[in-house]
């Protein structure tokens, strides 16, 4: 039996294509995620055929003080998933990620000697690591897991390059592991051709959250550039909400050449949109991995991305322009390297959802569970 413990279960789809999967192929499975509304239970949620397995939302996180009380928070979970959970029935643990999630594993691992996986994200890096009081804590959780996941090779060469990391040699240094995140089947069942030529105005696309990390507000200062220097382009944002909602909807507000059309979760909707457009456009700040970019290529579409960021380096393929997120000229000028050199892209889109198929991923994953050697074959 795998034990999962995922602090945004309900919050990402992600997780529940990975469950969806490894049920699929006979693994027993709980997922133990707690959570800080009586509005997230049933999310996301799937039907499991596997006997024993079971999601468990536990309503037990407050919003404010197990944000900034970080051991308080674990060891408020490590208790109550002993109360939800028969340990002697749990042969490996699965965090989701590096701090929120390692820690109570290895608690768990402290007391009961099972063995814990974990998965190392964006928000471990670009925040929990930064804090100075937690960094004892996150080479502890490292040097007892069995494997490190990494969801982007960048982030696995990032990882490996900070110092105290360097300095715990080859305990740490030959577990890490890199497997993308998937594709809904959607995706996958409905690839498009690489685009090869650009409408004119060029038609670009943002799809997300209006927020600090999305950098749609640099997104929007590249576009007047861009237009206020002849080179004529459209945005259409889709998404919204977030810390910079206003400040976005007050520069879109007397712009002609974007689009705001709120959220849209169809997806034959999304589909189409992608087909009308040229170039898929987010350059975030931190993204652990951005699925959004996945679908874009899904759909033939070249991407603009961030350097070191999201799908930075997961694929061979020419796929688009890595920029600089926090430079201006950077994102205009990686728009316009992408639209005088549109036709020169490589990348075959049919190739490109074969990487992020779950059902392949799943199996990479059974394939870890094994190497631990406490898991028996499936």
């Amino acid at each position: 039996m795998i034990l999962h413990i995922t602090n945004d279960y309900a919050g990402s789809t992600v997780y529940k294509n990975l469950i969806y999967n490894l049920d699929n192929k006979g693994v027993k499975q709980i997922v133990y995620t707690p959570i800080k509304s009586e509005k997230s239970i049933g999310k996301n949620k799937v039907p499991l055929k596997q006997n024993e397995s079971k999601i468990i939302y536990r309503n037990i996180l407050n919003k404010h003080t197990d944000r900034v009380l970080f051991p308080l928070k674990i060891n408020k979970i490590f208790k109550d998933i002993q109360n939800q959970v028969d340990f002697t029935t749990i042969n490996l643990i699965h965090a989701h990620t590096w701090f929120s999630d390692g820690a109570v594993a290895l608690k768990l691992h402290k007391k009961y000697k099972t063995p814990y996986v974990i998965a190392v994200r964006g928000t471990d890096l670009n925040q929990f690591w930064r804090l100075p009081y937690l960094k004892k804590t996150g080479i502890e959780i490292l040097k007892n897991a069995s494997k490190i996941v990494f969801i982007t090779p960048k982030y696995r060469e990032r990882f490996l390059d900070i110092e105290k990391i360097k300095n715990s040699g080859k305990s740490i240094a030959l577990k890490p592991i890199v497997i993308p995140n998937g594709l809904d089947s959607y995706w996958l069942k409905n690839v498009k051709k690489r685009k090869t030529t650009l409408n004119r105005p060029i038609n670009l696309l943002y799809i997300g959250v209006f927020s600090t990390t999305k950098n749609v507000q640099r997104l929007l200062k590249a576009i007047d550039y861009l237009n206020n220097s002849g080179i004529l382009c459209t945005l259409t944002l889709v998404g919204g909400g977030g810390n910079q909602t206003k400040k976005v909807m007050d520069h879109i507000a007397d712009k002609m050449y974007i689009t705001f059309l709120g959220k849209i979760y169809n997806k034959r909707a999304l589909s189409k949109l992608f087909q009308q457009t040229d170039i898929f456009v987010m350059p975030s700040l931190q993204e652990t991995f951005g699925l959004v970019y996945g679908e874009a290529l899904s759909q033939g579409l070249p991407i603009l991305y961030s350097k070191n960021e999201g799908i930075d380096g997961v694929f061979n393929e020419s796929i688009g322009v890595a920029v600089n997120p926090k430079s201006v000229e950077s994102i205009a000028d990686g728009l316009k390297e992408i639209i005088m050199n549109y036709d020169r892209f490589d990348f075959k889109p049919e190739h490109i959802v074969k990487k992020l198929d779950w059902k392949i991923i799943a199996k990479n994953y059974i394939d870890i569970y094994k190497e631990t050697k406490y898991i028996k074959e499936y």
